[in-house]
């Protein structure tokens, strides 16, 4: 036998060891002499060959498993949907080609397909909205729950539709976001690459795109509750919370600002006489007067009972004026009807000026609860307009 052939091949067989596991694995195709002179060479590389798929599924799935980590890690620690959708675009983009991603949430109320995050050629794009009954992948993963994975442009053109809003690779995954036996949305990834993926790469997006849609409908839930907390049930208004929240913070922010306070006059009258049904009646008729003609820049409240607020930023005293001048009008303009009676809302309002007469939020509750006192002192149905050299007029 040949000695310096024997080396040679002793020698491919070490590199072809020294590259197990790498992108510069080392492949050799033996001829039929080497086959003849080394019976049992295809035997070896076969078994080095097995040993190189190996070690590479194993390094996918450390790397899988990395990556699933440091997103539940992400997802622990926010709720802000943005960035949940970019961070999931980021890892998934490290272990698998994406020359185009999406992440598209199911909205029955409307009978669409919201893509809140898409990414093509690593730009991320305008949010788009798929009508359901649109022909596209997505919606087609969405009725069969289940995974489209294309693998050649040949397969894509069988399907003769168009890849969610825009078009598509040479292969495309597409994976529906199941959530209690409910398709919640869809996560794709593709690639200008034909046979660009394997199955384990429809196993990370879907553990990604379960995680960061279960996530967005726990931020989304989270946001709904917030609302409410800040919400008064019966008018819609901002509570009480919401008022000193925002106050503090208009305040923090030294915006000037005009706080007006506002209290119903004749509700006991209206109670004793038409019961507390016609009082609530009354009350949610000036909350809806408030609502309507605040002007942009201004906040209502109801502070409690019947008693409400407004904050009015870069107040004039003009703006004050013309904003009760306004809510009289509707209320005159908008009397309910009970028991055969109209009944008009009547009301008296104080006001007090940040930074004008203090700096202090409960000092400037104070001044505007006093000025409505005396409103109600003078004869009610009445507001005491505080006017100060810091407004113009």
């Amino acid at each position: 036998m040949n000695s310096s052939k024997y080396n040679n091949q002793l020698e491919n067989i070490l590199q072809t060891i020294k590259s197990l596991g790498t992108s510069q694995f080392i492949r050799i195709n033996l001829n039929e002499s080497d086959s003849t002179d080394f019976p049992t060479l295809s035997s070896i590389y076969e078994t080095l060959y097995e040993l190189d798929e190996s070690l590479r599924d194993l390094t996918w799935l450390n790397s899988h498993l990395r990556i699933v980590h440091d997103f539940g890690r992400t997802c622990a620690q926010t709720l802000d949907e943005k960035v949940l959708m970019e961070k999931a675009y980021d890892l998934v983009s490290r272990v698998m080609p994406t020359d185009a991603f999406f992440i598209a949430l199911k909205d029955d109320s409307r009978n669409v397909i919201d893509f809140p995050f898409m990414v093509d050629e690593g730009e991320i794009v305008e949010p788009d909205t798929l009508p359901m009954d649109k022909d596209s992948f997505t919606i087609k993963v969405i009725n069969s729950k289940s995974t489209l994975h294309a693998k050649t442009a040949e397969e894509l053109d069988q399907f003769n539709v168009q890849f969610g809003t825009g078009n598509q690779g040479k292969t495309c995954i597409f994976v529906p976001i199941i959530i209690d036996d409910k398709v919640r949305g869809v996560i794709s990834a593709q690639s200008n690459q034909e046979f660009a993926y394997r199955k384990e790469h429809e196993e990370l997006l879907q553990m990604i795109g379960n995680q960061v849609i279960s996530s967005i409908i726990t931020a989304q839930l989270y946001s709904r509750n917030y609302k409410m907390s800040l919400t008064d049930e019966m008018t819609g208004l901002g509570n009480y919370r919401a008022f000193h929240s925002d106050l503090e913070t208009f305040i923090a922010n030294n915006e000037p600002l005009a706080l007006l306070m506002i209290d119903t006059d004749g509700l006991k009258g209206i109670n004793d006489t038409y019961g507390h049904h016609a009082g609530d009646l009354y009350i949610k008729t000036l909350a809806e007067g408030i609502d309507q003609i605040r002007p942009p820049h201004s906040t209502g409240y109801r502070y409690s009972g019947d008693e409400f607020m407004i904050i009015l930023k870069q107040p004039t005293t003009q703006s004050i004026v013309e904003l009760f001048n306004n809510l009289r009008r509707y209320m005159s303009d908008h009397p309910f009807e009970i028991n055969n009676s109209k009944i008009t809302v009547a009301f008296s309002g104080g006001t007090s000026l940040f930074p004008c007469q203090t700096l202090d939020a409960e000092e400037l509750k104070k001044f505007a609860d006093l000025s409505l006192y005396e409103a109600k002192r003078n004869g009610r149905n009445q507001e005491m307009i505080v006017s100060v050299e810091c407004l113009s007029t």
